[in-house]
């Protein structure tokens, strides 16, 4: 994530929704990969090239949101927003509450896409990206879902609003033996779910996804359940990321990608606070920057009593699957250009 500064001069950061020191509202414009402000009571922010920008709805209604688009856009929420396709009921503060933390995470995830190039609307005969946030009854009794889980499917990335509870995410992060569950990780894990077929599509591209994941083709209902009844293979940790990695390509596949984008996410930030120097020469030295990182991290957070950031071992294979990761970003057209020059 880079920083970004106010028309005053002073910092400020990706969530913010006014400046401290000046006291102007401040809204994220992802077209332009700025922040634009406004003097208090004033209707539009301004850009420096004259140009108007208004808040998203969800920033009036709900202070969810504080993206913007153009002023004279018909529409009324911010193209991150857009992709909603249904949100919990707002009726309690919980939800609301619980709401603006998915959406929190939702617009991190929507940045990285946008910065690579990806398209988010229906191209090639894809379906669009879409979202749902949904309930079920172990939160609320009075929905009908007795259980929803989160995942992907024909484009539509399913979020449980549970997992903004963080008492309630601890709990099954503790029931299924992970060092490691967020809501950014699961919009990053789902994410790659929808860009699988985009990026490795048909043809030698395929090909080299089966040599290193393997076949996707394996009935995926069996791989899961047998995941879940014996566990994750005993070698998992020579050859994968994660233990759930080796249940299945395809999560293999999920599992490397939102790597890849905490990857290329951590180093944006690290190089936008100065924690490291200029790019890497290329992306295998990425790559072991991202360990050199990663460990200065992990110590900070043991001095400090928490649990470590990035507890996870990048070994050969998991190397080898994200370099073919950033291959196929640099040959696809829309995204090449965007991949070559984050990296």
């Amino acid at each position: 994530m880079k920083l970004f500064d106010c028309n005053c001069g002073a910092r400020v950061f990706f969530d913010d929704y006014w400046c401290t020191a000046c006291g102007a509202d401040l809204g994220y414009a992802p077209e332009k990969a700025e922040f634009l402000s406004r003097p208090p009571g004033e209707t539009f922010f301004g850009a420096a090239d004259g140009g108007q920008w208004k808040a998203c709805r969800n920033r009036d209604l709900h202070t969810a949101c504080n993206w913007l688009l153009p002023a004279d856009d018909p529409a009324h929420f911010c193209v991150a927003c857009r992709l909603n396709s249904i949100i919990p009921n707002l009726s309690t503060e919980h939800n609301l509450v619980l709401w603006r933390r998915v959406e929190h995470a939702k617009r991190r995830l929507v940045y990285s896409l946008i910065q690579l190039g990806l398209p988010l609307e229906a191209a090639h005969g894809r379906a669009p990206l879409r979202f749902e946030f949904l309930e079920d009854q172990r939160s609320n009794p009075q929905v009908a879902e007795s259980l929803v889980m989160t995942g992907h499917r024909a484009g539509i990335i399913t979020i449980n609003l549970l997992e903004a509870d963080d008492v309630a995410r601890h709990v099954v992060r503790e029931q299924m033996s992970e060092r490691y569950r967020t809501l950014l990780g699961h919009f990053r894990h789902e994410s790659g779910h929808y860009y699988h077929e985009l990026l490795a599509p048909p043809g030698p591209a395929r090909d080299e996804f089966r040599a290193l994941f393997g076949d996707e083709r394996d009935d995926y209902a069996t791989a899961l359940a047998r995941y879940h009844e014996a566990g994750p293979a005993a070698d998992w940790g020579e050859r994968y990321v994660s233990p759930y990695a080796s249940s299945h390509p395809l999560e293999d596949w999920a599992e490397c990608w939102s790597h890849y984008l905490h990857i290329t996410d951590g180093l944006e930030t690290a190089r936008a606070t100065h924690f490291v120097a200029a790019p890497a020469a290329d992306w295998d030295a990425e790559v072991s920057l991202w360990i050199s990182v990663s460990v200065r991290l992990n110590e900070l957070a043991r001095g400090l009593g928490v649990d470590d950031p990035y507890p996870f071992v990048l070994n050969g294979p998991v190397r080898a699957k994200l370099a073919f990761i950033h291959r196929r970003l640099a040959a696809t057209p829309w995204a090449g250009a965007a991949a070559a020059a984050g990296h």
